[in-house]
């Protein structure tokens, strides 16, 4: 028996018209008509795999009320912010994570990868105050947890036990920011370590500071070959590439497609903090994930940040991150806007370790309708109107309603 029915319904990159089956939240069937009787008419709208942000902070998301910028730099960013966690409480934590899940889940996003500080100001308060909200949003989200090293490990004795202590409690992944750590190279040994002790994946922030430093992607990739950690290593930022010749930068490519190590760009951060002592032709600083791909690397975009020091900008919306991208990278092609879209879907998946999650018989039903015909039409305006399906049950409904007022008409 089909539980769901989808019909008249446009998708990527397929023409005409189509019809999903769906039963017991996994697609079962897709073709120019299949059977069942409970129906839903996408009237003719686009169909897409549930959106993914595979990298944001949820601890940290709506902090302008209390930290507003001043200075707008990173290290503003970082000295500001680290004093607002001594104030974190699990309600607090929990009140603004609440918020951006009720969003996230109103855009069609439908899984997620949230980064969860944890150091000596803040403890272990961030998991738990994020661990029960992913049980309590998961008839709407999936939702990972990333225990995050953002201070820094090395120069922080107690650090590793209380990381291990905190991936104990229930985290899916560990990870860190090497680079504000005196010893780069020790960070991410110490990382690995603790995946290895709890058979963890791994996500770094790494190689985002526009200094002079080297690269450490070299480094993580041999580490990760090492370790034998193939297929289980997220990056994300990565804006150093963007100052990489393309012989240079398609060389690291193939090295991160062998060893199994994905990248995430996040636009939104990424523009508003790099280059910001450029007086002319300033960089954009944003990961060439679209050169990446052709190499064959896992590539995808994600948030990062929702209105705080770091981004101050926002709603949560990865579709709208999708149109940003696109802006920046030039991705203006009837085949280039479908990329992009799978770097918000599919291969943003594929980032974080999920590999069902497209428009595939045996694929969770995790779907967005949304209020276009086409990628194109999707990618230019990210419409506002979306109808969110996930495990194959309608979960949320965004409606947009405009009036008018004519001279005719007072």
């Amino acid at each position: 028996m089909v539980d769901l029915r989808i019909v008249n319904a446009c998708l990527p990159e397929q023409e005409g018209l189509w019809e999903i089956a769906i039963t017991d939240g996994i697609i079962t069937g897709i073709d120019r008509t299949v059977q069942g009787n409970t129906i839903l008419d996408a009237q003719k709208q686009l169909v897409i795999p549930g959106l993914v942000d595979a990298h944001i902070h949820l601890d940290k998301v709506f902090l302008l009320d209390r930290t507003p910028a001043v200075e707008g730099t990173f290290h503003e960013a970082m000295r500001e912010t680290l004093k607002a966690k001594q104030a974190f409480t699990v309600a607090d934590i929990q009140a603004r994570a609440r918020r951006a899940l009720w969003q996230a889940i109103s855009w069609g996003i439908t899984l997620m990868r949230s980064h969860v500080e944890v150091d000596q100001v803040i403890g272990l308060t961030g998991m738990e105050a994020l661990l029960p909200l992913r049980q309590e949003f998961a008839w709407g989200i999936t939702l990972q947890l990333a225990v995050f090293a953002q201070e820094g490990i090395t120069n922080q004795p107690h650090l590793p036990k209380l990381l291990r202590e905190v991936v104990a409690l229930g985290a899916d992944v560990i990870g860190s920011a090497p680079y504000v750590d005196p010893d780069p190279e020790q960070n991410v040994r110490i990382v690995f370590d603790i995946a290895q002790e709890f058979d963890c994946d791994v996500d770094f922030h790494l190689d985002f500071l526009d200094d002079d430093l080297p690269l450490m992607l070299p480094f993580v990739i041999a580490e990760t070959q090492r370790r034998g950690w193939q297929g289980r290593v997220c990056l994300g930022h990565m804006t150093k590439l963007a100052n990489l010749p393309p012989e240079e930068l398609l060389e690291l490519a193939r090295s991160m497609r062998l060893a199994g190590i994905s990248l995430l760009a996040l636009p939104a951060s990424d523009l508003y903090m790099m280059a910001r002592k450029d007086t002319h032709r300033v960089r954009r600083g944003v990961a060439p994930i679209h050169t990446l791909a052709t190499s064959g690397a896992t590539v995808g975009v994600a948030t990062n940040n929702v209105q705080n020091l770091f981004t101050p900008f926002g709603d949560g919306d990865v579709l709208k991150i999708c149109t940003l991208l696109a802006q920046v990278l030039h991705l203006g092609t009837a085949s280039q806007q479908a990329q992009c879209l799978a770097m918000a879907t599919t291969e943003a998946a594929a980032a974080i370790g999920e590999l069902n999650h497209s428009i595939t018989p045996g694929h969770l039903a995790d779907l967005v309708i949304l209020n276009a015909h086409s990628v194109t039409e999707a990618i230019a305006a990210a419409p506002l109107e979306r109808t969110v399906i996930k495990r194959g049950r309608i979960v949320a409904q965004r409606k947009c309603e405009s009036q008018f007022w004519t001279s005719k008409s007072v």
